[in-house]
């Protein structure tokens, strides 16, 4: 499919490559895409080039986020749930003996996205080539001499350090084993990638440092943190007077496995402790896609809404009192903090959970890393109307200060002109 919208006059043209569209605007990681893909569209000739899965939402739909889309399709692997289990069985063994590379990158593999790729670059029709995430990394390997045209790879997370953290928590042997060795070809391929770029970018400082210190790669350009679009000038209701059967909310797309984790364990180990003190309160879990099984687990505890996907998800978090993000594994930085300090409520997290952000503890967020913790700091929240307004308002002044979608789109395009030769930098 390609859809194509010419663009008003001559501009520094820069071709996107992604796995995935960028509609809906359901994960951290499509949010963040769709906001830089806009910006970049006031300044630049933007073509992005898509691979998809059949069937994918929004597949036949026009996009507003670049002047030409092109879309290949595959049939790939469904999101992961227990119920799934014998279609991933089969095609993990046969990546865990029959391949070196890591099980996620085998998924997406596309011959014809791969020579598509080849082709765009080297046709000379572009001044910049941003690869987004490490998932389309391997398409870039093997013709390097050939390109004369810049190549920055823009990396959400650090890979290896998501699978590695999500196998610490398994209890299961087989899934750990999985983890263990997903984290360990990870970990050799996540450098290895990396280097055959011109120019890294990562979304926090944290991971920049990551990449410099323990893959010791040359070259890190920098960050571009992520952004929010703040809704309110002041904290809503919920927040600033005393609720009765208050609302605590969880924000993530429930089929990325580190957000089911934390939501379950929230429920199981830490809301028990909240309601001990406070047995009016109720949970709302606000993702996309959550399995039955989850499903299952919240109809079993009284007080828990699971919303699925929903058209905008700021109506629904301003009508709680707290937001909290119990991330136990994960990397990069958690939009949903951002959009809760956006939308005035209150955010208790994890230091996993706020990783990269560098939030200020008992300023503009309340960090706790144990159960015990995390239920004594939301309670604390929950009767403290005037902490709960404090931690708002100082979030709401950082975000208007650091974490504007325009400033992203701004150090974006710093970073990428440096790689840029000033007569296509001039375009700009």
């Amino acid at each position: 499919m390609t859809q194509e919208t010419p663009p008003p006059h001559p501009l520094l043209r820069i071709l996107w490559i992604r796995t995935g569209g960028c509609l809906p605007l359901t994960s951290g990681g499509v949010i963040y895409s769709y906001h830089l893909l806009m910006h970049l569209m006031k300044h630049c000739h933007v073509h992005a080039l898509e691979l998809r899965g059949e069937g994918e939402e929004g597949t036949g739909d026009a996009v507003p986020y670049a002047h030409v889309l092109e879309c290949i399709s595959i049939k790939r692997l469904a999101d992961w749930s227990p119920r799934r289990f014998f279609q991933f069985i089969g095609p993990i063994l046969w990546n865990l003996f029959a391949s070196r590379k890591p099980f996620v990158h085998a998924v997406f593999e596309s011959r014809e996205f791969s020579q598509r790729v080849r082709e765009r670059v080297l046709s000379g029709q572009f001044d910049l080539v941003i690869a987004d995430e490490l998932l389309v990394a391997p398409t870039f390997e093997g013709w390097e001499k050939e390109r004369q045209v810049p190549v920055i790879l823009l990396q959400h997370n650090v890979e290896a350090n998501i699978w590695s953290r999500m196998g610490g928590l398994q209890r299961n042997p087989f899934t750990w084993l999985f983890y263990q060795e997903l984290t360990r070809r990870m970990r050799r391929r996540e450098p290895e990638l990396c280097r055959t770029f011109d120019g890294v970018l990562t979304n926090s400082g944290y991971d920049a440092d990551y990449y410099r210190d323990t893959y010791h790669l040359p070259n890190v350009l920098g960050s571009v943190l992520p952004g929010t679009l703040p809704c309110q000038s002041e904290p809503p209701p919920a927040v600033l007077q005393q609720q009765a059967a208050p609302w605590v909310a969880f924000v993530g797309s429930m089929n990325w496995p580190p957000n089911s984790d934390a939501a379950i364990w929230f429920i199981r180990e830490v809301l028990p402790l909240i309601r001990q003190t406070r047995p009016d309160v109720r949970f709302r879990v606000i993702g996309h896609k959550p399995p039955p099984s989850f499903y299952q687990l919240a109809a079993s505890i009284p007080g828990i809404e699971v919303t699925g996907t929903v058209p905008a998800v700021l109506p629904l978090l301003r009508e709680c009192t707290v937001q909290v993000v119990p991330l136990r594994a994960g990397s990069g930085v958690r939009h949903k903090i951002l959009e809760s300090m956006g939308a005035g409520v209150p955010v208790v997290s994890t230091t996993i959970g706020a990783e990269g952000l560098y939030l200020r503890d008992e300023h503009e967020i309340l960090l706790a890393d144990d159960a015990p913790a995390l239920s004594a700091a939301i309670l604390r929240l929950l009767a403290d109307s005037s902490l709960r307004k404090t931690i708002a308002e100082n979030a709401f002044a950082r975000i208007n200060r650091e974490f504007l979608w325009e400033h992203s789109g701004d150090k974006l395009l710093r970073l990428c002109s440096t790689l840029l030769p000033k007569k296509a930098q001039r375009k700009t």
